[in-house]
């Protein structure tokens, strides 16, 4: 049986969570599981040991010399063989029952196929509000194939979990992760979109993302947050660059360049800090304001997501 789907997961220092994970992904022959450790704390053969009860998991270790899930799923992704790439962070997991979800597009002519996700607060057990932006971009679309929708779903899901990506996508872009430790994913994601010439909204949920103590974009740190600066006009140079002039308004990344301002307030970095980032967007000719913030359904409907996903980070903080 050829190879249909390559899941690659980068793993630091989560094996309890990693375990979850590779249980919920079925044994079967079309199926092929590569993890990357990232130079854990705990020793390689422990980690070994633990995963010695799924023999079609495949251990590998980041050896690049560059720190980060990206240079990790960078190494998968040399690796894998699979028609189809699935994309998992160690500390989430794939719903029960993911796989017959996949089976309708396995043999579709489709680059992309994106799925709205759930989520679940690993403090409290409940349902976190980290998925809902993704969802709606899914949801939207699929509800409403517009030109407005398809360009929002593509240049916004920039995760690379929840979707379905063709394995030649990233063989003949070449298309690789930054190996950076913050934000790693954006621009890699961001290419596949744009190189990708069908995509597809699905509407069954096939994986959680979760909310925890560990989570990378809950910690305060002013040097991931610099990266995140670095990576977002890196993104906005890359879209307003190849995208149409409506395709760029309907990506609404200037919104994206607005939300970092209100971090470095929220966040207190401070004036100095303010005044820096505004220096890097007039050098770079960023814009941070979309027109549309000013009707009121748009600005209160945004302003209540980013609120319920501030308080959320603040909360593991």
């Amino acid at each position: 049986m050829d190879m249909l789907i390559s899941v690659i997961i980068p793993h630091y220092n989560t094996p309890d969570s990693l375990l979850r994970l590779i249980r919920s992904i079925p044994a079967r022959a079309d199926i092929e599981v590569l993890v990357v450790d990232d130079n854990s704390d705990i020793p390689l053969e422990e980690i070994r040991r633990i995963l010695n009860p799924f023999p079609y998991v495949q251990l590998f270790q980041n050896d690049s010399g560059k720190k980060g899930a990206g240079a990790s799923r960078n190494i998968a992704l040399q690796r894998a063989v699979g028609e189809w790439i699935l994309f998992a962070d160690a500390d989430d997991f794939f719903v029960e029952g993911f796989y017959d979800k996949l089976i309708p597009f396995l043999e579709s002519d489709f680059d992309i196929v994106y799925f709205p996700p759930t989520s679940m607060d690993e403090t409290t057990g409940g349902v976190s509000s980290r998925h809902l932006y993704y969802m709606d971009l899914v949801n939207n679309y699929r509800e409403k194939p517009s030109f407005k929708n398809l360009t929002a779903l593509k240049f916004g899901f920039c995760t690379p979990w929840s979707k379905l990506i063709r394995r030649r996508v990233f063989e003949k872009n070449n298309i690789r992760f930054d190996e950076i430790k913050a934000s790693n994913d954006i621009m890699c994601i961001t290419r596949c979109a744009y190189y990708s010439d069908s995509v597809k909204a699905a509407d069954g949920t096939i994986y959680c993302v979760t909310r925890g103590a560990k989570t990378l974009t809950s910690k305060k740190n002013e040097e991931n947050f610099d990266t995140r600066i670095d990576v977002l006009i890196r993104r906005y140079c890359f879209l307003r660059e190849h995208l149409s002039k409506e395709e760029f308004k309907y990506a609404h990344i200037d919104r994206l360049a607005l939300g970092r301002l209100v971090e470095v307030v929220v966040d207190g970095w401070g004036i100095k800090k303010l005044i820096d980032v505004l220096k890097l967007y007039h050098k770079h000719r960023i814009k941070f304001f979309d027109i549309g913030l000013l009707n009121p359904a748009t600005l209160i409907y945004d302003a209540k997501k980013q609120l319920v996903w501030l308080i959320d980070i603040k909360k593991h903080q």
